[in-house]
This record gives C-alpha cells, structure tokens and sequence, in this order.
C-alpha cells in the first residue's frame, strides 16, 4: 500500500506545529549615532584639468573642502599670482637688469661744438659717436703730445719731432697718435685702440676740430698765467675733451709724469711676431 507523505501525521505528536507567542511592540525610541571622525580624509571628486586664467570670482557649485577632507582639484596651469589682485611677478622683479653702457654711466656734459671756447667754468665738453669715429681729432698749436692705448704702451712726441717711449700704430701702419707741422693728429678710424692722450699748448691757443665742421678753442694761458693742456680719454664709443691747467714752466716730461703718462720700452716687431 503506497503511503501518501504530503499529509500531515497525527500518530506522531513532536511533528505538530507550534504556534508562536506574538508580543505587541513598545514605543520606539529614536538611535543616536554618534560622529566619529574618519581616520583618514575622505578625498572630494577631482574637477579635473584647469587651463584657464584662474579661479573665477563667480560662486562655484562644485564640492566645498571642509575641514578633515584632501582636495583633488587635479592639474592647474594658470598663473595663481593673476588671480590675486596686489600680487606682482617675483620672477619679474628678480630677473637681473641689464648692466648699463659706458654712454649711460656718463655725467652730462656739453656736446663738442655746442662751447667755443674751454676754460676754467666750462673745461669739458664730448663728441658723439660719429664725431669720434670718422676722420680724424686735429689739435693745432700744440708743443708736444703724448698717449697710451689699450695696452697701456705709452709714448710722446714734441713739436720738433723727438720722441720718447713707444710708437702706437694702427692696422694702416700709421701713428695712432702724433705731430705733424705743430698740430696733434688722432685717427679717430681706430680710436678704440686708444685709451687717453694729452696735448700741452705752446705760445699759441689750441684749436680742435673734427670732420664735421665742429671745433673749439683753449687759450694758451689761464688767467692766472698757467699753460693750458688738454686731456683727451675715450669712455666707450665717444671721446670727452678737458681743459687742464699746469704751471707755466713745466717741462714736457714732467707735465707728462703729472698726468700718469708712464714711457714704455718699444719692442722689436721681429720678436712679436716669432
């Protein structure tokens, strides 16, 4: 006989079903959960890359940072000084300025041909650099010359053609400096090759020129009777003319000593060029 196991039992007493006792529910009382601060900071969603000026000034709706949180605002490639206003470009105030030229070093001074005459209240005047580069400086009525180029050889020559310390010549193998028919002659073509010069007057008054037209003059004696001398250096590209004043009867080579004119031995060209 085929026994029919989807019935419920009722020979077997433990396999009854028990009913549950239902218990009504009290009232509920509301959690508290208490705030404990994460250990580690919770990052804010990255905005991404940032290629603007800067951060607007207008309200972003974007994630606030608060406090125990890390920003990833990702890659910014503006300038941050740009955005904030009284802020200057420190790489900009740093940045080394340029050093200034001789010209810009120079105290003003009267351009040559602007004074006809050099004296005690007016002693110095300057050329530009056209004037002091094409042609050549002539001082007449002087009684001897002196110069020192860059090398610092130094030499001199007085009106009746002696000499003393070294000739200087230019790439044209003639004189940078000399005398000629009681007149001081510089090649200004290549004045760079000289450093300063002196020209002392003799019984005459000095008077210089120069290729354009140019010129000025520089009484032979001073009011109070001293021999007028004239200093002629090169700062740069432009040559500066000064009116100097010595005594009276000064020789030539103390004159020259006055102003630091040190002759040199000349050298053999011979043994330069070996």
């Amino acid at each position: 006989m085929a026994v029919i196991r989807t019935a419920v039992r009722t020979d077997i007493g433990y396999l009854s079903r028990r009913r549950k006792t239902v218990t009504e529910p009290g009232p509920t009382q509301p959690t508290v959960r208490s705030i404990v601060p994460s250990a580690a900071p919770r990052p804010i969603p990255s905005t991404g890359l940032t290629l603007g000026a800067g951060p607007s000034t207008a309200p972003s709706s974007g994630p606030t940072v608060v406090p125990g949180m890390v920003s990833a605002a990702g890659l910014t490639l503006a300038d941050p000084a740009a955005a904030r206003p009284g802020t200057t470009d420190v790489a900009a105030t740093t940045r080394p300025r340029p050093a200034p030229t001789a010209s810009e070093r120079l105290f003003p001074a009267p351009g040559f041909g602007s004074l006809r005459e050099l004296d005690a209240e007016s002693p110095v005047v300057r050329l530009n650099p056209r004037q002091s580069a094409i042609g050549s400086l002539l001082v007449a009525g002087v009684r001897s010359a002196a110069w020192e180029d860059e090398q610092l050889s130094a030499g001199a020559q007085q009106s009746d053609g002696l000499t003393a310390g070294t000739v200087v010549l230019t790439p044209g193998n003639r004189p940078l400096v000399g005398v000629q028919d009681g007149a001081g002659i510089v090649s200004l073509r290549h004045v760079r090759l000289l450093r300063r010069a002196l020209f002392v007057a003799g019984e005459m008054p000095l008077t210089v020129g120069v290729n354009d037209g140019a010129a000025a003059a520089v009484a032979a004696r001073s009011e109070t009777g001293l021999r007028s001398v004239l200093y002629v250096a090169r700062i740069g590209s432009v040559l500066e003319l000064r009116a100097e004043f010595v005594p009276a009867d000064g020789l030539d080579a103390a004159i020259w000593a006055m102003f630091g004119f040190t002759m040199t031995t000349p050298l053999d060209q011979r043994v330069l060029l070996r």
